[in-house]
Parts: structure tokens; C-alpha cells; sequence
């Protein structure tokens, strides 16, 4: 008999502690919660801009960095939705890319508004992007001197592969047309000489 009172004592006690830690937990959580109010209202004392933040997001360190970074509510909503965060956001935004815009860069694997800036600038599109920077060919002039060859991202690539750039294929491909020439040249000329 006293093996089974020591038992439930045990149980009881074992009981007890997890009911001790439950209310920890809750504590924990009830003084989480009160902190993040606490900064809300430090944040945004003017109670219609702080109803304007919490639609955007929960944390009140996340509307004020996108408060910070000069975002409205309904602008920082916009970024976000796309996925991006205020540091991100503001970055695309500084160099005049929408939401949209930059979404669509940062899915074929453009990360900085700059190196979209450049792409732009030589008239390249994501979807023009996309392909060539799979296979590691990244600078936009060099993707465009690809590209006016008519040499796809894989071609490029065993090129590249083996030490040729886009100015040595166009000097290969020279050579073999005045080569060609020469020898249509030579043939008209025994052509002519049998007549």
C-alpha cells in the first residue's frame, strides 16, 4: 500500500508542476502580448494610424520599420503582399520599380534593384533574364551580345566553357565566311575558266 501513496503522490506532484508551467506559459504570453501593445502605442500614439498599421501586420517593430523607411499603410501592404520586406522594398522603391515589377525580377532570380536597373538599360526583360542566368551568364551586355548572335543560354555556355566570349565566336564565325567565300570564289573562277 504505501508503494501506491507514493506513487500518486508523485503523480500529484508531477501533475502540479505541469500546471505550474501551463501558467508560466500563460504569464509569458499575457506579458509578451502586453509588451507588443506597449510598443504599439509607443510607435503610434495617433490611434488611427495604429488601427492603419495593424492591418498591415501584427508587429508593431515591422510597421515601424516600414513607417521608417517612409512607407504609407496601404503602400507597405502592397509590398508585402508581394513578399518582400521594408528594406527590400525600399531599395526596389528608391530605384522607381513598382511592386509588381519587382516581384517579377526577384522570381527569375534578380535579388537587387540595381542589377534590374541594368538589364533594363540594355532593353532586357525578366523573361529575357531568366534563361541566361540559369546557366550563370549574368551581365547584360554580355547576354545581349549572346543574343545578337542568336546563340541560345546553353550554347553560350559550352562557349564559355571553353574560353570563348561572345566578340571570339563572331570572329570564328567570320573566318568561316570569308573561308566559304574564298572557296565559292575559287570554284566560279574554275567555272569560268571550263567555259
Amino acid at each position: 500500500m504505501e508503494a501506491e501513496g507514493c506513487g500518486g503522490e508523485a503523480e500529484e506532484e508531477k501533475e502540479g508542476e505541469v500546471g505550474r508551467m501551463r501558467d508560466v506559459y500563460e504569464v509569458f504570453g499575457l506579458l509578451k502580448k502586453r509588451k507588443e501593445q506597449k510598443k504599439w502605442f509607443q510607435y503610434f500614439p495617433d490611434e488611427k494610424e495604429r488601427l492603419s498599421w495593424q492591418k498591415v501586420t501584427q508587429s508593431a517593430d515591422e510597421a515601424a520599420d516600414w513607417y521608417e523607411y517612409g512607407f504609407t499603410p496601404n503602400e507597405a501592404l502592397a509590398w508585402r503582399r508581394k513578399g518582400f520586406t521594408a528594406e527590400q522594398a525600399v531599395m526596389w522603391a528608391d530605384m522607381a520599380f513598382s511592386p509588381n515589377e519587382a516581384k517579377k525580377w526577384a522570381e527569375v532570380g534578380v535579388v537587387y534593384a540595381e542589377d534590374a536597373l541594368q538589364y533594363e538599360a540594355v532593353g532586357l526583360r525578366p523573361k529575357d533574364v531568366e534563361p541566361w542566368l540559369k546557366v550563370g551568364i549574368t551581365h547584360p551586355k554580355e547576354i545581349v551580345a549572346w543574343r545578337k548572335l542568336g546563340v541560345s543560354p546553353k550554347q553560350a555556355l559550352r562557349y564559355v566553357e571553353r574560353g570563348f566570349g561572345p566578340s571570339d565566336v563572331e570572329l570564328i564565325r567570320k573566318k568561316r565566311v570569308e573561308k566559304r567565300k574564298g572557296r565559292v570564289e575559287r570554284e566560279v573562277q574554275d567555272l569560268e575558266e571550263v567555259e
